[in-house]
């Protein structure tokens, strides 16, 4: 007997507002304005761009993985932070503008004595971040795990 997947499925709208801005939503969430970066036409400062977003998704996803594994190994996270840096470029293969390079810096405090063991899970929470396996951007983790 095969076995079986769990299945996450998620759900978002969005509204459009004119021009290039819109609003996302999902649920009993704030909604989101998004629009273009502005070095794009149209671009807003003050508004996420779709590619803010999906830095941010890759920073949030790492975390999430990071802190689950930390708390399956009684290791306990003081402070968590992470500032992504990401390129988007023309692909050889297809000629497609996307993302091909992703890097980001995580600074993490951990409890006295419990450092090391969570530097050790630093390849399992990239591994299981959902957002990471999900693109084909070379993502760089850049770790400074301290006490």
């Amino acid at each position: 007997m095969a076995l079986r997947s769990k299945v996450f499925t998620y759900g978002a709208e969005l509204t459009w507002q004119g021009g290039h801005t819109a609003v996302v939503a999902s649920g009993d969430r704030p909604p989101l304005p998004v629009a273009p970066p502005p070095d794009f036409p149209g671009g807003e400062d003050d508004r996420w761009s779709p590619e803010h977003i999906f830095l941010a998704a890759l920073e949030s996803c790492t975390m999430l993985s990071f802190l689950a594994h930390c708390a399956h190994n009684d290791l306990e996270v003081r402070e968590y932070s992470a500032r992504a840096t990401g390129s988007i470029e023309r692909r050889d293969d297809d000629q497609r503008y996307a993302f091909t390079q992703v890097k980001v810096v995580v600074h993490a405090r951990m409890a006295p004595g419990h450092a090391a063991a969570a530097c050790e899970l630093t390849d399992k929470a990239e591994r299981d971040c959902f957002i990471t396996a999900s693109t084909n951007a070379d993502i760089e983790n850049d770790w400074r795990i301290l006490e």
